[in-house]
């Protein structure tokens, strides 16, 4: 049976990768355990290995395009094997009580007749039945908001497959937020939670200047996602009220009876007008379309940004405007520090570590922080919060290119302040040059 080549865990905050490199092609024999791809986030390059031994049936993004965390990358199996085989492969029973909940029982309305016959087989299970889907069906469903139990199955047994989601989400798109808000999709998170924005939600906003009070409209925090403030910029940008839908509505919205009724076409018309029009005063004035990027002259050569880079520029740009910056200069006497490292270079190079001035200014900053413990704080609503651990951030220069062009990393030494000098400076050896092999992981 074919298999499906997903990104291994890829770290919090991590939404989607750069497909940087495909090292094999469809129909290329791979082995279990050989890297077949490169990807590139924000922070780091990553590679990805071969699931199993085959050959490689399909790919399903690009060079330089973007997959989100989860997705399918590929499928390997055996050669002249079907790649959809992978996707509609039934799960084994076990497999599937294990990965699909009881549904609550959704009453679909229709909004084209069915013919009797097609009502008799494939009728939807009764409540209390387990919903039997094949698993791309259930991922589909998942990204639609679509219950699985208002779908009829016309796969083998009235299984569920990504055709019958997609087409139950085309004809009844306008009821799908109502079946999502019944079965409790997007719930906030409980207690004080409720209004706590994810890490990628808060990231986002800050980085469009959006306020989230206004995304969320009265809803908690917690049910925001990403794509509801990208909506909300998008509102922005052409001048209009910044009014978010959610994606799934909260629980205990309520659809009304003119809503349930409305037929699919009616919410899908592209160039629907609210009601009522936005007053003036809240009305953000139209921003100016970005200048097109100037066609490069003769004797000029434009180089893409890599990821990494543009990353560089982004953050570097948006820290001066969301963190106070202040410079002081003190001249320190470090004749102590160079003697001896002078004195014990040797003995450290004997254990194999190179001992450089970095390892004391890490030693040197975790002795400051425990020295004064409100340097190591952060504000919460409660009060501040020390913190007893020291993760050092070590900022590290990579290997320039062909144009000269090189970048900057910050590699974290985790708990710095549990090692030695001699531990500081292996860890500083480490971190560095699996940086500038680009072999640094996630943690």
């Amino acid at each position: 049976m074919a298999t499906e080549i997903k990104l291994p865990d890829m770290g919090e905050g991590i939404e989607d990768v750069t497909i940087s490199r495909w090292r094999a092609s469809p129909g290329t024999p791979v082995k279990a355990g050989e890297v077949i791809l490169e990807v590139a986030t924000d922070k780091v390059d990553s590679e990805v290995v071969a699931p199993a031994d085959g050959v490689l049936l399909k790919v399903n993004f690009s060079e330089g395009a973007l997959a989100p965390v989860g997705a399918v990358l590929g499928v390997i199996g055996a050669e002249g094997e079907s790649a959809d085989s992978a996707e509609e492969a039934e799960p084994s029973p076990a497999a599937e009580q294990a990965s699909t909940p009881a549904a609550p029982r959704a009453t679909p309305q229709p909004t084209s007749p069915v013919p009797p016959s097609a009502a008799a087989n494939h009728e939807p299970p009764a409540s209390g039945e387990e919903v039997k889907a094949s698993p791309v069906a259930k991922r589909v469903a998942a990204d639609k908001g679509v219950a699985l139990a208002a779908v009829a199955g016309t796969g083998p047994g009235g299984q569920i497959t990504k055709s019958d989601v997609l087409a139950h989400a085309g004809q009844d798109g306008g009821q799908a937020a109502g079946q999502a808000a019944a079965s409790g999709e997007r719930t906030p998170l409980p207690g004080d939670l409720a209004d706590e924005a994810s890490l990628v939600v808060r990231r986002t906003a800050a980085d469009f200047n959006v306020d989230l009070g206004e995304v969320a409209a009265g809803r908690p925090f917690s049910t925001l996602t990403k794509y509801d403030v990208l909506s909300a910029v998008a509102s922005r940008s052409a001048g209009k009220e910044v009014t978010v839908e959610p994606s799934f509505p909260p629980p205990g919205a309520q659809v009304t009876s003119a809503q349930a009724g409305a037929p699919a076409a009616a919410p899908a018309a592209a160039g629907a007008q609210p009601a009522a029009p936005a007053p003036a005063a809240k009305a953000q004035p139209a921003q100016p379309a970005a200048k097109p990027a100037a066609a490069p002259k003769a004797g000029e050569e434009l180089v893409k940004h890599t990821r990494m880079r543009a990353a560089i520029a982004k953050n570097t740009n948006a820290s001066a405007f969301t963190a106070p910056h202040v410079t002081t200069m003190w001249d320190i006497d470090v004749s102590a520090v160079l003697a001896h490292r002078a004195a014990h270079k040797k003995e450290f190079a004997a254990a194999g570590v190179n001992l450089t001035l970095t390892a004391y200014f890490v030693e040197a900053i975790v002795a400051g922080l425990r020295k004064v413990p409100a340097a190591n704080a952060s504000y919460t609503e409660e009060g501040v919060l020390i913190k007893r651990y020291y993760n050092i951030g070590m900022a590290t220069a990579l290997p320039m290119d062909a144009y000269g062009l090189g970048g900057l990393i910050v590699p974290v030494i985790k708990n710095a302040g549990d090692l030695n000098l001699m531990g500081l400076a292996r860890a500083v050896n480490e971190l560095a040059e699996r940086a500038r092999k680009n072999e640094l992981r996630q943690d």
